[in-house]
């Protein structure tokens, strides 16, 4: 009655975890076979205790039971075949071998039924006699053919997986090897040489031990690793060996050869608990370290490991040539063919990807830091991690990464896990395969999630830090605006009210010359005033141009209209606006043919005309200057050059801000410095940039460059 109770229990418990494995996934495959496995071998650990209930069994009683437990056998055995199939393949077996299959088991199943395979069987005396029918050889043919294909699948899976079901399979291996040997050698072999049961017995109660981490394995992609286990035990062994037994010695000792005076003891022993709590960190760090050293020492020291990863990333202050670094340390450990660290551009709001890691070169390993354009799904940010496994899909079962794992066997990855840090996902870690013949396993996969966690902090720290200098420098930009507006602000004034005092003073000084004495002057005479009165009107509206287009320029209000302007319709007209002296003295020049450029053409007018008049101003009465265009790779380069005094490298940073001139304040001729100014507001209009080369004593040149325009072809022109 005891052993039926235990049985039931371990019936229970398997069929509970047959729930399990299929809520997990309902309609792959895998799952279904697996757990319709454990459903079976549930009903055959009942079938063989079915007797215990009675005191006395018959002797058909005992017959019928051998023979269900043998009928449920034949579907059990087929069912663990065809998860090894699916297993291997990742995908459901093909209808008509499952149909082929579970038809010869059928057949097999009712064939149990009869004295073809099991004769007889009674109870007698506390053990089983039974008589083999003529098909028992058969029966062992089939449970061996099927059980060892099943085994075969799962050991040709290990032998070709590159991901972590390499490590499942081991698992799988020896947990159902060892019960497999024992089922047959307990309720079949002795057996059937003895004909007496006097095992089987012992196999129904150690089945629970391969099913049960085989279910753990397929629901989790992380394997249960004794490795892990057994240092961990360590580590706990070390902590108790260095720790704990000299505080018990010490303790002994008071007791045994000192008596204390109760408040000092408590008083030690408080102190005492102190240490404990301020050392137990740096304890468990160091029988950790001490464990991975003394207990397989080849899985490397992941502790170490970390603490050379942290070192890494703060000597380096650029996140990009750290992670690098570390992406290098860990592949030489791991012996990974890969290891990439993304952050996405969602995260510093950049045009691309950051891509910082290693891969394997010959016998090195190369770190690379790049932007990476392409926008691959594998770079947004995860919540949970994606390992690349080969079972646990299924053809009818939608798979929402399907893709992604289709992306990552293309690129050689085996994991796709998420950099977290205190505020959420900042990055993904990508990881390559492997050196062949080694596959990543659990203690790697516990690594690279510390690893991930390791690097989160310090990629938040840095963003944040990049994030707290940019607003800096904003904020030193705004300043900066600001003064300059207020410099600005103040170069108005000072500028305008010298530049306006002077063509008021005129109007004033020549209108009441004209109120007092106009009947005293001559014709000639009152001619001139009005001229030098019209004159002194033509510079003030002058001034008020210049400060109406700078503001409407500062506004972003000028509107463009662009269309194709043959170069030498500006020429032309620049020449024809210049008075008689001016124009005498600007020549143009038309390389290649007639060519016309795309732009606006009032704007490209106001643009050369300021470049112009500054070139006329500060060269001899008697130099030319000369405007050009000429064809450049698709373009039009358009100059105008002059022979004047030039300019050294410090005065060509000035020119085209605001107010500033050449020549002295008081000294100047006509002009606010405003010329230049506008010439580069028009340039950033106009898309495009001005050039200047100059030297002291050899004159200075402009030149810009506009798209071309079409324009038929003509020989080169030249006009002064």
């Amino acid at each position: 009655m005891f052993r039926f109770v235990i049985t039931a229990l371990e019936a229970a418990f398997l069929t509970s975890m047959a729930v399990a494995v299929l809520a997990a996934k309902r309609k792959a495959s895998l799952n279904r076979y697996f757990s319709l496995f454990l459903a079976l071998v549930s009903l055959w650990l009942l079938s063989g205790f079915v007797d215990r209930l009675i005191s006395q069994p018959s002797t058909f009683f005992v017959t019928m039971q051998y023979r269900l437990s043998y009928a449920i056998a034949t579907f059990a055995v087929p069912t663990f075949f065809f998860f090894g199939l699916v297993f291997m393949r990742g995908t459901k077996p093909s209808p008509w071998l499952t149909r082929l299959v579970y038809s010869a088991a059928s057949l097999l199943a009712f064939i149990c039924f009869t004295d073809m395979i099991i004769r007889q069987a009674e109870y007698r005396e506390g053990s089983y006699l039974v008589t083999n029918g003529p098909f028992y050889a058969l029966f062992t043919l089939y449970f061996l053919l099927l059980g060892g294909a099943g085994f075969f699948c799962i050991s040709l899976k290990r032998r070709r997986s590159r991901s972590i079901d390499r490590s499942r399979a081991l698992y799988i291996l020896i947990g159902f090897g060892i019960f497999f040997v024992l089922a047959f050698l307990l309720t079949i072999a002795i057996p059937g040489m003895l004909n007496r049961d006097v095992t089987s017995d012992y196999t129904f109660l150690a089945v629970i031990i391969p099913a049960a981490f085989t279910a753990y394995a397929i629901m989790r992609y992380r394997l249960l690793d004794v490795r892990i286990a057994m240092r961990r035990g360590l580590a706990y062994l070390l902590a108790l060996v260095l720790f704990g037994i000299p505080l018990l010695l010490l303790y002994l000792s008071l007791h045994l050869f000192w008596t204390l005076d109760p408040a000092l003891e408590r008083a030690i022993f408080m102190i005492a608990l102190a240490l404990i709590v301020a050392f137990a960190p740096a304890l468990r760090e160091l029988c950790n370290r001490l464990a991975s050293r003394f207990l397989f020492a080849s899985l490397y020291d992941e502790v170490g490991l970390l603490h050379e990863v942290s070192g890494v990333l703060t000597r380096n202050p650029d996140i990009r040539e750290g992670a690098s670094g570390v992406a290098a340390l860990v592949c030489r450990q791991l012996r990974l063919e890969k290891l990439a660290v993304i952050i996405p551009r969602e995260i510093f709001s950049g045009k691309g990807d950051w891509s910082m890691g290693a891969r394997r070169e010959g016998d090195g390993y190369v770190d690379f830091r790049e932007i990476d354009y392409s926008g691959s799904p594998l770079h947004r940010l995860r919540q949970r991690p994606l390992v690349l496994e080969d079972i646990a899909f299924d053809e009818e079962q939608p798979d929402a990464d399907a893709h992604l794992r289709h992306e990552m066997r293309e690129k050689g990855l085996v994991a796709c896990l998420p950099i977290r840090g205190t505020l959420g996902e900042v990055g993904t870690l990508l990881v390559g395969n492997k050196a062949r013949p080694a596959s990543l396993d659990p203690v790697d996969l516990a690594f690279l999630r510390q690893l991930s966690d390791r690097l989160g902090i310090f990629i938040e720290n840095y963003l944040l830090s990049a994030y707290l200098t940019a607003q800096l420098e904003e904020a030193r930009k705004f300043q900066k605006k600001v003064e300059e507006l207020d410099q600005f602000k103040t170069d108005i004034i000072n500028v305008t009210s010298h530049e306006f005092r002077t063509p008021i003073t005129i109007l004033n000084g020549y209108a009441l010359l004209l109120r007092d004495h106009c009947r005293d002057f001559s014709e000639r005479q009152r001619e001139e005033c009005i001229q030098h009165i019209t004159n002194a009107c033509q510079r003030l509206t002058s001034l008020l141009n210049q400060f109406i287009t700078i503001s409407r320029f500062q506004r972003k209000e000028a509107a463009m209209s662009m269309q194709v302007i043959p170069v030498r319709e500006i020429f032309d007209s620049l020449q024809a606006n210049l008075g008689g002296e001016e124009s005498r003295r600007l020549a143009s020049e038309i390389e290649g043919g007639e060519i016309s450029v795309a732009s606006d053409r009032s704007y490209l007018m106001m643009l050369l005309k300021n470049i112009v008049d500054n070139a006329i101003r500060f060269s001899p009465p008697q130099s030319p200057v000369i405007m050009k265009a000429e064809r450049e790779e698709g373009r039009v380069r358009i100059s105008v050059r002059d022979f004047g005094m030039g300019m050294d490298a410090s005065q060509v940073r000035n020119i085209f801000n605001p107010f500033d001139r050449l020549e002295d304040l008081d000294k100047h001729q006509t002009g606010t410095g405003l010329g230049l100014y506008i010439v580069r507001l028009i340039a950033d209009l106009l898309e495009t940039e001005i050039e200047v080369d100059t030297r002291p004593g050899e004159g200075t040149e402009f030149s810009f460059r506009l798209p071309m325009g079409p324009g038929r072809s003509l020989k080169p022109q030249s006009q002064s």
